[in-house]
């Protein structure tokens, strides 16, 4: 059975002149899905700074002090939303190479990956334009700690299959790996600074990240 929270702490009071209204007793992961739906909007829109916890709350129909129970602050509501599809993403590639010494597939997996993360980037533009934009006065920068455990897992594979083809990494693979992650978000959020009189179609910029980030983080013999 999914987990439930509390009515009085999920939805507002009703105006005291109105009887309550009867609703349906909503899961954890329902309450989870509305809120991250609801930040991930008024973030876009917003930017950090301007989105309210208040706001994000009302939208979701849940109440603030919930929000914060699940989140402890804005910063924390900010870094799951914004992680949580990344660690989906690997997830699913862990859970089809449960063994990353394994021959066959993994190049094109890991191609398939990359396009993956430079949809998401895609998908959800306004949300990382709220990160570059940054905190107000006295406002915690939202950050991407919670992609530490991405960065570790991706880390793992790729050191998993040097070590067992006997080769040593020709880079640091955490330093390797995040700045593939970075390529992939500027030729996004930087594209117009970047592409500044090219203009090149999407595959094109897909393509070459396929090959520059999956050829080199596929690791030693990846095919």
């Amino acid at each position: 059975m999914p987990q439930t929270d509390d009515i009085a702490a999920a939805h507002h009071e009703a105006p005291a002149d109105q009887p309550p209204a009867r609703r349906r007793r909503r899961s954890r992961e329902d309450v989870v899905q509305r809120i991250h739906d609801a930040a991930r909007q008024l973030f876009a829109e917003k930017g950090f700074a301007a989105a309210t916890t208040k706001e994000i709350a009302r939208l979701a129909d849940v109440s603030e002090t919930l929000l914060f129970r699940y989140y402890g602050d804005k910063a924390g509501l900010f870094g799951e939303v914004v992680t949580q599809p990344f660690q989906q993403l690997m997830d699913a590639f862990v859970a089809r190479h449960p063994d990353p010494t394994a021959q066959g597939g993994r190049l094109d997996d890991t191609r398939l990956f990359t396009r993956q993360v430079y949809g998401l980037f895609e998908a959800n533009e306004g949300l990382f334009r709220a990160l570059l934009a940054g905190p107000g006065l006295d406002e915690e920068r939202p950050h991407l700690g919670g992609l530490a455990p991405f960065f570790a897992q991706a880390v793992d594979q790729v050191g998993r299959r040097y070590a067992a083809a006997g080769q040593l990494p020709p880079f640091d693979l955490a330093v390797g790996i995040r700045l593939g992650m970075g390529m992939i978000a500027a030729s996004v959020l930087l594209r117009d600074a970047i592409f500044f009189g090219l203009q090149p179609d999407r595959e094109a910029v897909v393509g070459a990240l396929e090959h520059f980030v999956a050829h080199t983080l596929a690791g030693p013999s990846a095919g």
